[in-house]
């Protein structure tokens, strides 16, 4: 059905109700010539007259009788659904518990937060924000957020973003000292500070390509932080380059505190998912959580 039909026939039943153009466009908040044109339109599409109109008084037709007597019970059944789904976001409560990189509650979760807390009020929420990869199900998390790479294969995974853009940076006073490298051969005489996993206590190699030329940079252990606002710290301070998230340093880019480099050679990360088990029955807390994300991130939709 078209939709402009649904919107003519509640302006209709509005008329009807209050046998008044003036009384219908008062409490619908538009024109009386509106209200007239949308009558008009019902009318062209059902090839009937609904209503008579007089200088006094407004009348339903039989025709426009019929019609209403059909539609005052399906707004009603509309209206107690609307009113039963409010009730349901109400009274969703319970407690969630999600793990999650910093970067991506700064980045993904954390700009919806708001918005979830007033859509469900009685839901409680607890993050816990490290760079570790938790155990889900053996830490009692009902989920969390991270790479779609490093998501098991045993979990449900919604895509939130398609990818990450990154950079390699440094500060404008460690680029004067240093030199700016423009290939990937030039790392090697700079000090590139690494970031070593919390989980696995691996050091994270820095991968680069460029057309089909493609090679993973491992850092060489001078300078390591296990932690992503460390590293752009250390590179504000002009302790060498970092490799971080685009959008972690854009201000300090647009600022002039830091200056990107070796931008031809830099791919995008994968995008991030919230995961959680393959369980027969989420908690309504939890469920509340994904469609609330899954509302906001349409990925791959």
């Amino acid at each position: 059905m078209d939709r402009l039909v649904l919107r003519d026939l509640a302006v209709f039943e509005t008329v009807a109700r209050h046998g008044s153009f003036t009384a219908a466009a008062a409490e619908l908040g538009i024109s009386q010539s509106s209200l007239s044109y949308a009558i008009s339109q019902l009318e062209q599409r059902l090839g009937l007259a609904l209503l008579a109109r007089t200088t006094r008084k407004v009348s339903l037709t039989q025709a426009g009788q019929k019609l209403l007597d059909t539609l005052v019970p399906a707004l009603l059944d509309i209206g107690n659904g609307l009113a039963s789904l409010q009730e349901m976001r109400a009274t969703v409560s319970g407690s969630v518990r999600l793990t999650m990189v910093p970067f991506a509650f700064e980045t993904i979760f954390r700009p919806t937060l708001k918005s979830f807390r007033d859509k469900f009020p009685n839901v409680s929420v607890e993050v816990s924000i490290d760079e570790g990869l938790s155990d889900i199900v053996s830490d009692g998390f009902d989920g969390g957020i991270r790479f779609n790479t490093l998501v098991e294969k045993d979990m449900v995974s919604v895509p939130l973003t398609p990818s990450s853009p990154v950079t390699i940076v440094a500060s404008s006073d460690y680029l004067q000292r240093r030199g700016v490298p423009v290939k990937p051969e030039d790392l090697a005489s700079h000090t590139c500070i690494g970031y070593r996993f919390v989980s696995s206590s691996r050091l994270y190699r820095w991968p680069l390509a460029k057309g089909k030329k493609k090679s993973d940079y491992g850092t060489d252990g001078a300078l390591v932080f296990n932690d992503g606002e460390a590293i752009r710290a250390a590179a504000l301070d002009g302790l060498g380059l970092a490799y971080v998230f685009r959008s972690q340093v854009r201000a300090d880019i647009e600022l002039g505190r830091l200056v990107s480099v070796l931008t031809d050679w830099l791919p995008d990360l994968p995008g991030f998912s919230l995961y959680y088990p393959n369980r027969v029955r989420t908690a309504p807390a939890f469920r509340s959580v994904i469609d609330h994300l899954n509302s906001i991130y349409r990925f791959g939709r």
